[in-house]
């Protein structure tokens, strides 16, 4: 029997820290729960439609209440007696692709900046660790951001931008290189980063305005036909 997806929901809040779970490329691992949490948050409706239709098991997901309302709306203006979900998710990637190509072509330039490259110690092949990282935080008006207060998740390391946006913090000898996430501690913008321990200049650190987000086990609620 036929179904169709109706309406997606995080039935399941989590009240578990974001910041304080262990990063990987595209999701996190929450320790409490044993489990990946998908980051949905720069995923367009038809790539989460996609994992979640797609999923053999459940999906634990993050991503703002705007773009769980968006998502909705979406699939609420489609017909639903005449839904095709392929053809659906192929408008909606294929919007989405369009957007994305403008967006690179207006950001073709970048700036290169040469950089020296901490090496390794010949003897057992582990990474030397820089006496001192440093970087810049840009604002959401893409200027530097003074005053922001950073810190390396699960330390005692902190740090407080400068006018130019400028950080800096000095490392010891036994600094433990698996604490690798460095996060913005404010109310007002979120951020995070993941340090490269093999140079002393981090990437740039880009500000986003602090959108109330929702975390936990998303569900397709589904109607037969």
């Amino acid at each position: 029997m036929k179904t169709e997806i109706n309406e997606v929901t995080i039935a399941e809040p989590c009240a578990q820290n974001w910041n304080e779970m262990k990063k990987y490329e595209g999701f996190s691992f929450c320790s409490v729960c044993s489990k990946n949490v998908i980051d949905f948050s720069d995923y367009s409706d038809a790539e989460i439609i996609h994992v979640l239709a797609n999923a053999g098991t459940a999906v634990c997901g993050r991503l703002s209440q705007s773009q769980l309302n968006q998502l909705n709306y979406h699939l609420t203006i489609v017909p639903t007696k005449n839904r095709n979900w392929m053809k659906y998710l192929g408008v909606l990637a294929m919007g989405m692709s369009i957007f994305v190509m403008d967006a690179k072509a207006g950001n073709l330039k970048t700036s290169i900046e040469i950089t020296e490259t901490v090496g390794y110690k010949t003897d057992d092949r582990k990474p030397v660790v820089p006496a001192k990282i440093y970087g810049y935080v840009i604002g959401v008006d893409n200027k530097p951001a003074a005053g922001i207060r950073l810190s390396i998740v699960d330390t005692r390391y902190t740090a407080l931008t400068d006018q130019n946006g400028r950080y800096e913090i000095i490392l010891g000898d036994q600094f433990d290189v698996s604490k690798n996430q460095l996060i913005v501690e404010s109310i007002r913008y979120s951020a995070f980063l993941t340090l490269d321990f093999s140079r002393a200049k981090q990437n740039n650190l880009q500000l986003t305005k602090a959108e109330p987000m929702i975390m936990g086990r998303m569900i397709i609620t589904s109607k037969k036909k």
